[in-house]
């Protein structure tokens, strides 16, 4: 037995001499091994090893962060579709529900956008039948923005129609339409008026009876050719083509035939439409007020005889 050996069996250092392992109790003498090594050489290769033979030990950590990445991503869709379908049957509500309301209210359309529903426009004047020249005011229906278009021949107007802008003179029998029209684009209905209007021709009779020698006999009534009222000698003295030219050489012709007015340079029409017109009492037909379109010409005839008016102060030459 040599000294200082260590036990073959458990590895605990052996004193010198001793027979037998102090820790296990093995009998060193029946032993040929080879010295072993130390125990506490030995027990760090062990746990290695202890370590290497199973699997990789993981952290909870990041299994954590992934379980918080789903569950957020699927609360998300969860809100989203939740949100999505509220809107969904809210509009579907207010469309199926509630599709339109009346006067200065608002309408909903299919596509849920909302259209504002304009007033009528009004007139100053009762429909009915007239014998004498009549005088219409188109009021506005309030809201911000709003036109009132018009016409007199009975069609529909538009946005392309004469635009109001002074009072309607009727001198002889009218449908009148209007519309009116926002910044928007949005329109009223169209408010109607029909007017008859009939203007009396003056008439006189006179009655003449003879005397003769023998019987006494009533001559039949005369017939007095009607009296013109100035109105009408007033379109009488228009009436025709009447060309007005500027110092630099344009020229305009101003044509009134039928009730309708054309404004023309000679090869393209600047205005074509309707008029009405007024007379200054007293004046025998030779002054008066063009209205057309919301416009308004001044005329004089006078002097006459001379083939000229003046339109809005301008000499105009008659042409045909």
């Amino acid at each position: 037995m040599k000294d200082s050996e260590f036990c073959p069996k458990c590895g605990a250092k052996l004193e010198p001499g001793e027979p037998f392992c102090g820790n296990c109790g093995f009998d060193t003498d029946l032993s040929d091994h080879a010295t072993p090594v130390p125990q506490d050489s030995i027990q760090p290769v062990q746990m290695a090893s202890a370590q290497m033979a199973g699997y990789p030990k993981t952290t909870s950590s990041g299994s954590q962060k992934t379980v918080i990445i789903i569950l957020a991503v699927i609360l998300g869709v969860i809100v989203l579709i939740g949100v999505t379908t509220f809107l969904w049957f809210s509009l579907n509500g207010r469309n199926n529900g509630n599709p339109a309301t009346t006067g200065d209210q608002t309408t909903q359309g299919l596509t849920g956008e909302k259209q504002l529903v304009i007033a009528l426009p009004s007139y100053s004047l009762n429909e009915g039948s007239y014998t004498s020249s009549q005088q219409i005011e188109i009021n506005k229906p309030a809201g911000d923005g709003i036109q009132v278009y018009f016409t007199i021949d009975g069609a529909d107007p538009t946005d392309k129609s004469s635009r109001y802008e002074a009072p309607i003179v009727l001198n002889a029998s009218a449908t009148v339409k209007s519309i009116a029209i926002d910044k928007n684009g949005n329109k009223s209905d169209i408010k109607t008026g029909t007017y008859t209007i009939t203007i009396p021709q003056q008439t006189t009779t006179q009655q003449a009876t003879t005397q003769q020698q023998t019987t006494a006999t009533t001559t039949p009534a005369v017939t007095v050719e009607p009296e013109v009222n100035e109105w009408q000698q007033f379109e009488n003295y228009i009436s025709g083509t009447w060309k007005w030219t500027d110092s630099s050489g344009f020229t305009l012709y101003y044509q009134f035939s039928g009730g309708m007015l054309l404004v023309t340079d000679g090869g393209s029409d600047y205005y074509y439409d309707y008029y009405s017109s007024t007379v200054s009492t007293g004046t025998n037909g030779t002054i008066g007020t063009i209205y057309t379109g919301g416009d308004q010409l001044y005329i004089d005839c006078n002097p006459l005889g001379d083939n000229a008016i003046y339109i809005n102060g301008y000499l105009c030459t008659y042409v045909q």
